[in-house]
């Protein structure tokens, strides 16, 4: 009989999908009953994305999170703080969390005791809609014009860069940062007329 390996949950073990507009899409979370091993599924538009040994179900759902900014062209800023900033998901009674917590205070290491009843008992909520999914990641904030790019004609950075004739590194910088110089937003426009011209001409030539 084949033994089914999990593997670790890491930001390159981890699948994230490529999120479509106007597909609605609720992501999940599930932990899997396993005495040996703490075991998460990750489920998204109904469809699993893998099971992984995590340490908690804090820590790969910031990590889903963050690698899914990423492969959108999201930002991965303020991700952790977004998610700070959502109701938590008590595992066990809350009252109890509470009681522990408290009796941590008379320890030493309380701050240490505080983290583990916290991380074991507490979490980022376990299901996400659309919406909350997309505003996590920055997709709903006001995309500037590299990030609108890239999703529009769907380029990987390194394509726009190449195209308009910048070094990849200043142009991700340029998006993250939010701070779009007036040459490179003219050349992303000029790149975007010469698309548009291409696509006029050779609609043009399929109607002679």
């Amino acid at each position: 009989m084949k033994v089914k390996v999990i593997p670790t949950a890491t930001s390159g073990t981890i699948r994230v999908p490529k999120l479509k507009k106007g597909v609605d899409g609720k992501l999940l979370f599930k932990k899997i009953h396993n005495p040996m091993a703490f075991i998460v599924e990750i489920i998204y538009s109904e469809k699993s994305l893998g099971q992984y040994n995590a340490r908690s179900l804090n820590q790969i759902i910031l990590l889903f999170f963050e690698k899914l900014a990423k492969f959108n062209h999201g930002s991965l800023e303020n991700v952790e703080e977004k998610l700070e900033k959502l109701e938590k998901t008590y595992l066990v009674d809350k009252n109890f969390i509470d009681e522990q917590l408290a009796k941590a205070e008379n320890f030493p290491n309380k701050d240490t005791l505080k983290n583990e009843i916290i991380q074991n008992n507490i979490s980022y909520p376990l299901e996400y809609s659309n919406d909350e999914v997309n505003d996590i990641i920055g997709l709903t904030e006001k995309q500037n014009i590299i990030r609108r790019t890239l999703d529009e004609y769907n380029l990987l950075m390194k394509d726009l860069a190449s195209a308009i004739g910048i070094n990849v590194n200043t142009l991700r910088s340029q998006a993250s940062k939010n701070d779009i110089t007036s040459q490179t937003k003219r050349s992303i426009e000029l790149y975007i007329e010469n698309i548009k011209l291409k696509n006029e001409l050779e609609m043009y030539k399929n109607k002679v």
